[in-house]
């Protein structure tokens, strides 16, 4: 049986008697939203506009992204496909467009979950031409201490170094240098040794 923020999140987008706006227009409530970290709930404070009209308003990220960034508050989790009228994202840029949003409001567990869907669809769309805007969108988004987004990609382009190497889209990315063509190049020809097993230890008895 699903648990009450999940029959919420459910029902939320029909509800006239929701109490929370978020643009572009996403409905929700208050007190699911304001509980999640502390950059809602000082945002809901009386002293804020926020609190006081039970509007959020951003000027960053995508429709979709603030979507799946709201069905997690709620559920746990996200979908890839959303039922709600915004125009989605492409499929490579989905996770890391919630990563971003995920790291502005300080949920920890939300970029984790989002690198591993990312890291789950690379199996895959590694081959994608769309790879490389992955690649430069993650780089954009981030800081550079903060590595996992950053490690995922890195990791799937050193492993299939031969045939992303004969791509042009991917040369051009490695052409524009940067941080990712610096830890690119490091993963590939500098690669962590394997970890050595400790020796075990004779019995004693």
């Amino acid at each position: 049986m699903d648990s009450l923020p999940q029959q919420l999140w459910y029902s939320s987008q029909e509800d006239l008697f929701l109490d929370l706006q978020i643009y572009a227009t996403i409905y929700g409530y208050k007190f699911i939203i304001r509980r999640s970290t502390a950059y809602f709930e000082k945002a809901f404070q009386e002293a804020f506009i926020e609190g006081c009209l039970g509007m959020l308003t951003f000027n960053d990220g995508s429709g979709a992204a603030h979507w799946r960034v709201l069905e997690y508050l709620y559920t746990g989790d996200y979908s890839d496909d959303i039922s709600n009228n915004f125009e989605d994202d492409p499929p490579l840029l989905k996770d890391p467009r919630v990563y971003a949003l995920a790291d502005m409001f300080f949920l920890d567990d939300l970029k984790a979950l989002s690198t591993a869907k990312l890291q789950l669809k690379l199996q895959d769309l590694w081959t994608s031409d769309l790879f490389p805007e992955c690649i430069r969108e993650i780089y954009a988004s981030t800081p550079d201490n903060d590595r996992a987004m950053r490690a995922a990609v890195v990791e799937v382009a050193s492993v299939h170094v031969y045939k992303l190497g004969m791509k042009a889209i991917f040369k051009d990315l490695i052409r524009e240098g940067g941080d990712f063509a610096v830890e690119y190049f490091e993963s590939t020809i500098f690669p962590e040794p394997p970890s050595v097993p400790k020796p075990l230890r004779k019995s004693t008895g």
